[in-house]
Formats: C-alpha cells, structure tokens, sequence
C-alpha cells in the first residue's frame, strides 16, 4: 500500500492491476473480450478519465458510461452476478493498493456505479422510483 490515491499515475496504477485481474476472470472474460481484443493500452486513457472524473472532480470524461455498458450487453449478457464480482475485485485491489479519503471513496462510488448499473441495464426501477411507486416520501428538501 502506498497512501492514498492522489493523481492520474495512481488511478493508471489501480486500473493496470484491476484489469489484470478483471480481463482473465472467469466470469468477466466474456464480457470484457472487446477490451482484450483492442487491447487494455485503447481503452485504459478513457478509464483514467472516468475515475479521474469521479475522484477528483477533474471534468476529464464526457462520455456516457451507461451507453457503452448498453452496448457491451447487448453482444455479450451480463448481469448482477457480474456486477458482484466485479465490485469483489474492484474493492480488493483497491484495498491492496491504496487507503485514505480517495480509496475509499473509490470503493463507494464504485458500489454506487455498480448498483446503478445493473438496475438500469436490467430495467430494474431505481430505489427512488420504487419509494415514489410505493408511496414512501423521500428525503426532505434541503432549506
């Protein structure tokens, strides 16, 4: 472990290693056979950029996550299953990596994008919509 995430070598450093893992897993292999196949050096600039984004507020992605997810899916059905796994190895190489305020909010955010995910691919409702749907108020307006 070395400190906290700090910069865009960091997160590179991170995405290498969890790629390593994520492209020869069992379960994700399949869905990540594009990335294999252009290989992880095409793809790893726009993943700095989405985590850079997502960790440091650096504005660096403007793509849609959720359209490419949309598209992989539609060559290659993924679903919680996968989301799981790929949360297990996320929050492991983080952890082996890094600890402090970034790392976790990398794990969290991480959780969140997961969660998001799979219930959007899935048609699942989001929890704020199924609140709405059952009745249950949400949180009160901020003053």
């Amino acid at each position: 472990m070395t400190g906290d995430l700090t910069c865009r070598a960091d997160v590179e450093a991170l995405l290498r290693r969890f790629y390593g893992r994520a492209l020869v897993d069992e379960l994700l292999a399949e869905p990540f056979t594009e990335v294999r196949e252009q290989g992880l050096e095409s793809h790893l600039p726009v993943m700095c950029d989405f985590w850079e984004t997502v960790l440091f507020g650096t504005g660096t992605y403007r793509g849609s996550a959720f359209r490419v997810h949309q598209r992989v899916r539609s060559q290659h059905p993924f679903g919680a299953a996968h989301f799981d796994r790929w949360l297990e190895l996320w929050h492991r190489t983080v952890d082996e990596m890094y600890a402090g305020p970034h790392a976790d909010r990398a794990k969290v955010q991480g959780a969140g994008i997961a969660t998001s995910m799979n219930r959007r691919l899935s048609g699942l409702p989001s929890v704020a919509a199924e609140a709405l749907r059952l009745g249950i108020p949400g949180p009160a307006p901020s003053a």
